[in-house]
């Protein structure tokens, strides 16, 4: 076989492990969400901080984690009053701990797993959302600002200010209708935030 024929062949089959390796790879991936139709965003009256020294005073539990499942099959929790009317909505997410930043004394050192509260929730193919939240995805490495509710659940606070991904700033920080003045401010606060934390 010639020299030039051996660098086809080898070339090929480099390309048929690759395509194989691919196919293999997006086939054990989850598969696409159905997709969400209808976003109802909900305005609250809660407190944002806008200094990460403010918000670390305020969090009681602060941790480097991750989702662990996709958000449609996570835990949506929706309550209605007696007519049927939305009372509340949250979705039920666990995480993995990777790292405690700040912890109350009762909080295990040891703790890696926790289930946190979002203030987002699905029905069907409609999302709802406090005050334009977008949910944690899977695998994405964050720092989370939590805090413990009247029914002793974490949840987490401070809306999109309260989660920065380790992996920077994508789609999912902030809504997509952001405008280009409120992606700054929430580039500077999460800087600040890798910086105190010494994560740069």
């Amino acid at each position: 076989m010639s020299f030039f024929k051996r660098k086809v062949v080898l070339v090929s089959l480099f390309v048929l492990a690759i395509s194989a390796v691919a196919i293999a790879y997006a086939s054990g991936q989850s598969k696409p969400d159905v997709n969400i139709h209808k976003v109802v965003n909900l305005s609250a009256n809660s407190l944002t901080f806008h200094e990460i020294d403010k918000l670390d005073a305020f969090a009681e539990l602060v941790v480097i984690g991750y989702a662990t499942e996709d958000f449609r099959d996570r835990k949506h929790v929706i309550t209605a009053f007696d007519d049927g009317t939305m009372q509340s909505f949250h979705t039920n997410t666990n995480i993995k701990i990777e790292k405690i930043l700040k912890k109350p004394k009762d909080f295990p050192s040891n703790q890696n797993e926790l289930t946190i509260i979002e203030p987002v929730s699905l029905e069907g193919d409609v999302k709802y959302t406090v005050d334009d939240y977008v949910e944690l995805q899977k695998g994405d490495k964050s720092v989370l600002f939590l805090m413990k509710n009247s029914f002793g659940d974490y949840g987490l606070i401070n809306d999109n200010l309260g989660k920065f991904s380790l992996e920077g700033i994508s789609q999912y920080s902030l809504p997509q209708s952001s405008s280009v003045q409120a992606l700054s401010r929430y580039e500077a606060f999460r800087d600040s935030v890798m910086e105190k934390y010494h994560l740069n």
